[in-house]
């Protein structure tokens, strides 16, 4: 197998997910203002049925398949019997899951005017068959991806602006996505069958269940962080604490998404190396991929920090400034976020400790919740107080991981050593920075221009400065391309 250059895979996921968040973000005001309150309610709310049904669809088939796959793509044998076994239970789930979730809408809402939202949903469930991005990103194929799903993402803004244009249109809406959706998993699917084929001589489930189950399980623990918080801001405190929230959120998610293509793009190399036994080598690459990803992140989350309440400004109204202090908080709960990312991918779930995952995670989800009924027990839970306890649960999960991968899986990873922390301090300068741009610039746009381009020119220098390695590598790269060419 050809080595792929995590470089060029990262900048593919990078661009991929970057198009993938600025695409709704800019069609998203178009869709809003056409469909209207009403419309966007029934969409939503039959979005949030479909979605439960649609964990079960799924069955973690990705997250496991890419690992696996990882592990064995130099054995085309083992890649065709795995891969038809996990497209067959992938079949099966889809098929089992669409009957119940027809029988559960009809006695529920049949005749009810969300009923046709639910069976436009369910075209999903039979286009999701064909989803087998995971081969793709296993055999670390992220320039097809990325080409691939750019041009469907075109196609569907198309379409959505010739065909929907009015409040009543709201089921071509849903129709469009899931075509488009459908669209992308069929290429993928027409793609991957010219190196993978079926093989049924040896298909098996059995094997395959366990692991899949707990998937399914730690991929969607996240019921008990962020959503558990928007619960519990809807129902006990008002509509208005959730959208401060959501918001915040959303802006944070969009800068955090870009940050994740580093740890995404290296999983299937990390589990090709463990298949093959290369301890060294996925240590050695884990501890880089650490350094690259802290270089990046510490100055994205305290940028992200010292911009907060122009940045909600911008990305909203003057109606969102209360939103600042929550982003602020967001911005640090990213940090937690990219570390956690690190070490339950990158190395307990490549390791195949899912059940040990699984545990950490809700023991402390169930954290979060104690924290956040103790926060409504003396009147103090709000939009930042429940991302607070979040934050708090999830430094909690980090020290329990990583107590756990030193002590009981033996792997000699430092993930808060100087090599990383660095990028902390050198990004730290940014607070006192901002706070000197503002004693002479006014304006929101100006001043969030102003303080992004002054803390970036500052942290390009002190990283030149002090011949950082990131430097050396990136300069290296360009200038290797630059005599190549």
């Amino acid at each position: 197998m050809q080595k792929k250059s995590l470089l060029k895979n990262a900048i593919y996921k990078i661009t991929l997910n970057f198009f993938n968040l600025i695409v709704p973000v800019i069609i998203g005001a178009y869709v809003y203002r056409t469909l209207g309150t009403d419309a966007i309610g029934r969409v939503k709310t039959g979005e949030t049925i479909f979605n439960y049904f649609f964990i079960f669809a799924a069955f973690g088939v990705y997250q496991y398949g890419l690992r696996e796959v990882s592990r064995i793509k130099n054995d085309r044998q083992k890649v065709n019997q795995l891969f038809t076994s996990l497209f067959t239970l992938g079949l099966l789930t889809n098929l089992v899951t669409l009957l119940v979730y027809l029988a559960v809408s009809y006695l529920g809402y049949g005749g009810k005017v969300l009923f046709p939202v639910l069976m436009m949903y369910s075209l999903n469930f039979f286009l999701n068959i064909f989803f087998v991005e995971w081969v793709n990103e296993a055999y670390e194929d992220y320039g097809f991806i990325t080409l691939k799903t750019m041009i469907v993402k075109l196609i569907y803004v198309a379409l959505l602006l010739t065909f929907v244009k009015s409040a009543d249109n709201y089921l071509i809406f849903i129709g469009l996505l899931a075509t488009t959706t459908g669209l992308n998993n069929i290429i993928s699917f027409v793609y991957v069958k010219r190196k993978v084929k079926f093989d049924f001589k040896n298909i098996s489930f059995r094997p395959h269940l366990k692991p899949l189950f707990l998937v399914v399980i730690f991929s969607n623990g996240n019921i008990l962080y962020s959503q558990l918080d928007r619960f519990m801001l809807g129902e006990f405190v008002n509509e208005r604490s959730v959208s401060y929230y959501t918001m915040a959120q959303q802006i944070a998610t969009m800068i955090n998404a870009l940050m994740l293509s580093i740890i995404q793009v290296t999983i299937p190399r990390l589990s090709y190396l463990l298949g093959g036994e290369n301890d060294e080598q996925y240590l050695s690459l884990l501890k880089k991929i650490a350094k690259v990803y802290s270089a990046l992140l510490f100055p994205a989350a305290i940028g992200l920090y010292v911009i907060a309440d122009v940045a909600v400004v911008l990305y909203g109204k003057e109606e969102f400034i209360p939103a600042g202090p929550v982003l602020s908080i967001f911005a640090l709960y990213m940090i937690t976020i990219g570390f956690e990312s690190i070490l339950s991918n990158q190395v307990i779930y490549i390791k195949k400790k899912e059940n040990i995952l699984v545990r950490l995670i809700f023991i402390c989800g169930f954290i979060n919740l104690a924290l956040n009924l103790g926060c409504f027990y003396f009147g103090v839970l709000d939009a930042r107080t429940a991302i607070m306890t979040t934050a708090i649960a999830n430094v909690f999960l980090i020290g329990c991981e990583y107590i756990y991968i030193r002590k009981f899986l033996k792997v000699p990873f430092q993930l808060l050593s100087w090599t990383n922390l660095k990028y902390l301090v050198y990004s730290i300068l940014f607070i006192p920075i901002s706070l000197v741009i503002r004693s002479f610039v006014s304006g929101t746009l100006l001043l969030t221009v102003s303080i992004i381009s002054v803390c970036g020119l500052y942290y390009f220098l002190i990283l030149l400065a002090t011949k950082d390695e990131i430097v050396s590598l990136l300069t290296t790269k360009l200038k290797g391309k630059f005599l190549k060419k």
